[in-house]
């Protein structure tokens, strides 16, 4: 059995004085999803009057409900989206927006414009002594190349996870090993209306295919349905537990895959403890950085590469809006441009872009206009778009005839109004 020399300082969590890593001004970035650190998180936000004004940039979501309104005393917030709890600091109006595509964020920490001074990672180590990134890999990896400090929370709760990019040792200064239970992120039962999308959703699924599907009901509503297909592919940015039902079926073989065959890829995983058992250890799973996961070139090669997104609005011309509800950013742009451009460059790809017809207040999400004038997506993009009442099929159709086919899937009563609001301002379509 190999053991690894040269191990990282461990430091005492009662020890622990963030004074001595960060500097006033600094930028730190932590794991993301439920590999956060808590517990480092949290001696950091006890100690930031200590340390002065220092800006954190999130690339993703949280769940824990650490990071609050009120650390805006000290902290500046930089994050790509309002997803979790990050969407509190965001309805609180003290975190600035960065608009980017979540593959974007390795090149710009790379590159320098994006400066990441610290690093604060979960990991995982095994009885060889080797560590891994858990249950979240993202762009940790390129910014604990860059940065000046990398400390990390060794939890042996964690889930010891395969990666394509293996943990450098040699870059981490300080570890804190702690003994807790992951943060869980259950999902609630899909409603009858996730039912029926999910049911159109999944009758577009190919045999052979590579999916890209997120989290939450409706998600895991068409992995159920996807458990009667055969030798799909699986490569997402986040997997829940329903993928675990969804392997165990054998519709999961990764066996038609150039790349990474026999193996399903994912960038992190929310869910609950049955999820983490299945991922620790599991050779034919691995957690991967964005570098890979939403790499256009890696995407590009994935056979029949089927993208299932969601979206808070989808205008009658094929504009997606999947950000900002009325004035209130309450969504993010993620990796929702990354999969859709990825399905499209596929051989047989198809992006799906998949959500109710109204919202659970009666607001029709089919319309005329994007609300806030925000788009996510371009309509040069748009492919599949399926509510509960069908799909329409919008790549290389004239907006007259895309029209007519959102107008054929939004909710009947919104029907006749979406009509005559397109005769008044759609342009194209008569």
């Amino acid at each position: 059995m190999t053991t690894f020399a040269g191990k990282p300082r461990t430091v005492e969590f009662f020890e622990l004085d963030f004074t001595r890593f960060v500097r006033r001004g600094d930028t730190v970035l932590w794991t993301q999803g439920v590999g956060e650190p808590l517990p480092l998180i949290e001696r950091l936000l006890e100690q930031r009057h200590d340390i002065g004004g220092f800006t954190v940039l999130f690339g993703g979501a949280g769940y824990a409900d650490v990071v609050r309104p009120e650390h805006a005393d000290v902290i500046s917030f930089l994050t790509p989206g309002a997803v979790g709890s990050n969407r509190a600091l965001c309805a609180a109006g003290v975190a600035d927006i960065l608009p980017c595509h979540l593959s974007d964020l390795p090149r710009l920490i790379a590159s320098g414009v994006l400066t990441v001074d610290v690093v604060i990672a979960q990991l995982a180590e095994n009885e060889r002594g080797r560590f891994s990134l858990g249950p979240a890999s993202g762009y940790v990896t390129a910014a604990a190349e860059r940065a000046r400090t990398v400390l990390a929370e060794v939890n042996d709760q964690a889930p010891w996870t395969h990666s394509r990019h293996p943990v450098d040792r040699e870059r981490i200064d300080a570890v804190v090993r702690t003994s807790r239970p992951l943060v869980e992120v259950p999902s609630r039962p899909p409603s009858p209306t996730d039912e029926k999308i999910a049911q159109y959703v999944a009758d577009l699924v190919e045999d052979g295919a590579t999916v890209q599907l997120g989290i939450g009901a409706a998600p895991n509503a068409v992995a159920r349905l996807l458990a009667a297909k055969r030798d799909l592919g699986l490569h997402s940015g986040v997997i829940g537990d329903a993928v675990v039902d969804l392997v165990g079926s054998g519709a999961v073989t990764n066996a038609l895959k150039p790349i990474d065959r026999g193996v399903s890829v994912t960038g992190g995983l929310i869910g609950t403890r049955r999820l983490f058992d299945f991922a620790h250890g599991n050779e034919r799973l691995r957690v991967d950085p964005v570098t890979h996961t939403h790499d256009q070139a890696v995407l590009a090669r994935l056979p029949r590469f089927t993208a299932i997104n969601s979206a808070l609005e989808v205008d009658l011309t094929g504009q997606v809006a999947a950000e900002v509800a009325g004035t209130a950013y309450v969504g993010t742009i993620g990796g929702q441009g990354d999969f859709v451009r990825g399905a499209l460059s596929s051989e047989g790809g198809r992006s799906i872009i998949a959500l109710p017809s109204r919202t659970g207040r009666g607001r029709a999400r089919i319309v005329s206009r994007i609300e806030s004038g925000v788009v996510t997506t371009a309509r040069a993009d748009a492919d599949l778009v399926v509510t509960e009442y069908g799909v329409a099929r919008l790549r290389g159709r004239p907006i007259g005839e895309r029209v007519r086919r959102l107008i054929g899937i939004a909710h009947p009563e919104d029907r006749e109004a979406l009509h005559r609001q397109a005769l008044d301002q759609v342009a194209g379509y008569r």
